[in-house]
């Protein structure tokens, strides 16, 4: 099987370097503002950070003229609860909230991913944006975070482009940190050649030999007119759902919409991670 365009575009070794994530030195940033979904998101990075052997930095951003009274107090709260289900190292942080403050804790401190609610808007490019919170680092965009709890299971709707392949290693750190299943999922047109049914069987079963062995995984592979109504609906079956970002531009996402757009626009299933992979590519090609 060899990387073709068109009806084939598999590729045969799966080289994307994400494959090569966790680094040996994992360090996930879970930074916080208005801290919505404090306890929850502060548990999901802590289980990546378990998952991978790494470590834990949460920032909470607070604003220069607040009491930092409550801050601290609940900053305290959040690092017990961390500390009550993962033994990870952690390194707390409570720093003044500024336009560069994401970027400058990133380089600082070396950090390889950040975990981040989509309900912290203030702390998002621009507000809120479907973009990762920086291209330095990987990052892990969760919504609907008011609904987290210990996985049984998790979906993780892949495809052949390199975010599926680090959204694998996500849900595999996950996995590991809950002792819960997984499954891969790939929706192909209703239309399917016996060709394209069996490349997209290789392609699933070359993520899955990727996996650790004490990770129990099993894939699927289903035939509907929308992947993202596929999607929708066979979430319904998991606790959390993992997917790859986008890979249109924004401008091509706003005319013509996208698969992870739409599943995490949809108010039915449970939490939803949209996973980038860290870029070099330019704003006007993330634009486009």
């Amino acid at each position: 099987m060899s990387i073709n365009s068109g009806d084939r575009p598999w590729p045969q070794t799966l080289a994307h370097k994400d494959l090569d994530w966790p680094t040996t030195d994992q360090r996930i940033l879970v930074p916080f503002h208005e801290a919505v979904h404090l306890h929850e998101t502060s548990l999901l990075g802590a289980s990546i950070a378990f998952g991978t052997d790494g470590e834990l930095y949460p920032l909470h951003a607070i604003d220069d003229e607040i009491d930092k009274t409550d801050v601290i107090r609940h900053d305290a709260e959040v690092k017990k609860a961390i500390k009550d289900q993962f033994s990870v190292p952690l390194s707390q942080t409570e720093e003044i909230r500024s336009p560069k403050l994401l970027e400058s804790f990133i380089d600082t401190h070396s950090i390889t991913t950040t975990v981040i609610d989509s309900a912290e808007t203030s702390l998002l490019p621009s507000g809120h944006s479907p973009h990762p919170v920086t291209t330095e680092c990987h990052s892990v965009v969760a919504t609907r975070m008011d609904q987290f709890d210990a996985p049984a299971s998790i979906l993780v709707a892949v495809a052949a482009g390199p975010h599926s392949g680090l959204a694998i290693r996500v849900a595999e750190a996950i996995a590991k940190a809950y002792d819960c299943w997984l499954e891969l999922f790939h929706v192909i047109p209703d239309d399917a050649s016996d060709e394209t049914k069996n490349d997209a069987e290789k392609l699933l079963e070359a993520y899955e030999s990727r996996l650790d062995d004490a990770v129990d995984v099993d894939h699927l592979i289903t035939s509907a007119p929308d992947p993202a109504d596929a999607i929708i609906e066979h979430a319904n079956y998991h606790d959390l759902t993992i997917l790859g970002a986008p890979q249109k531009g924004t401008l091509r996402r706003f005319l013509f919409g996208s698969t992870p757009d739409t599943v995490k626009e949809n108010g039915v299933a449970g939490p939803v991670l949209t996973v980038h992979r860290n870029t070099t590519e330019s704003i006007i090609a993330r634009w486009l």
